[in-house]
């Protein structure tokens, strides 16, 4: 009998051993899905963030700058993911002063494509603004400061540089009115429509927009300008530029409009409700190529005033 017993205090003993383990294991899996630091890649197509998690073995500020710096500099992103540095681009030197990170890097930074250098950068600011004591980064090239398309200098970085889907606060929400275009009957000129929208806080107002308007318009007289089955697959917005990446749904479904009144409602309406100068549209990735027959999709472009049909004064 005595035997029996050891033998069932045995077992609990062993079960809770067993209960006590997959319960840590459960609450490692949490923790790092809950990481609180994260470090950056792009997608394949490198039109898109990317994030795993990152445990440092200190917080300070001066630890993870130098850790961050060396994850950085050494290229390594996990399989079917791209590094936010190219191969050929080095960091020359880094300096913290007070709250400011400036990062030099080598003269073949200035050789990358636009977009690419906007989601490096992005992909860079984000890493670095995880440290509490740095809330501004700043990059330099070869000494000199970065610019912009405009030949403008970029200067200091803050969180609210980029705009673009983190994929967080899924909870939370907002309200906001967007002026969206759409076409009249003739399918030849812009007609606007104001609409309100509640919608979740994590995404940003240039997919919203896009959203609306392939749902297609509320208003008698108003007809649709973009396929209903177009899709944002990423977008980011910086020095007032919108890069958009679109499915190919949005190239090759079938709307009875012409190409300029389809590209011109998704750049006013991105140009009226946000705050954005100019649009670059991509399609899965490229920007190769025209949109239908003669619209390329390299060009930036900017609001088109003449296509929008003037507004009947009332009597």
């Amino acid at each position: 009998m005595k035997k029996y017993i050891r033998v069932l205090l045995l077992a609990a003993l062993v079960c809770s051993l067993l209960a006590g383990c997959s319960i840590e294991t459960k609450s490692n899996k949490t923790s790092q899905e809950d990481s609180k630091y994260h470090l950056y890649y792009m997608n394949e197509s490198e039109t898109a963030l990317k994030e795993a998690p990152y445990s440092p073995e200190e917080d300070s500020t001066d630890f993870m700058v130098k850790d961050l710096m060396q994850k950085l500099g050494s290229k390594e992103a996990p399989d079917g993911d791209v590094s936010l540095l190219p191969e050929d681009v080095s960091i020359n030197s880094y300096e913290v002063q007070k709250d400011l990170l400036v990062i030099d890097f080598s003269d073949e930074y200035s050789s990358m494509s636009k977009i690419r250098e906007v989601m490096t950068r992005a992909g860079i600011v984000q890493t670095f603004l995880q440290i509490s004591d740095i809330r501004k980064v700043q990059f330099t090239v070869a000494g000199q400061a970065l610019k912009n398309s405009r030949n403008q200098e970029i200067g200091e970085m803050t969180s609210d540089t980029f705009a673009q889907y983190s994929g967080k606060d899924t909870e939370s929400y907002r309200y906001d009115t967007f002026t969206l275009y759409f076409t009249d009957k003739s399918g030849k000129n812009l007609v606007k429509e104001t609409r309100n929208v509640y919608y979740r806080r994590s995404l940003p107002k240039e997919r919203v927009v896009l959203e609306q308007l392939a749902k297609g318009p509320m208003e008698d007289g108003h007809y649709p300008t973009i396929p209903q089955s177009s899709l944002v697959l990423s977008v980011i917005t910086a020095d007032k530029i919108c890069y958009m990446d679109l499915n190919n749904a949005f190239q090759s479904g079938a709307t009875e409009v012409g190409e300029n009144i389809s590209i011109y409602s998704v750049v006013n309406s991105i140009a009226d409700s946000c705050d954005v100068d100019r649009v670059q549209i991509s399609i899965e990735g490229s920007t190769e190529g025209n949109f239908q027959d003669s619209l390329p999709l390299y060009k930036f472009y900017e609001k088109n005033e003449d296509l929008i049909a003037q507004e009947k004064e009332e009597s």
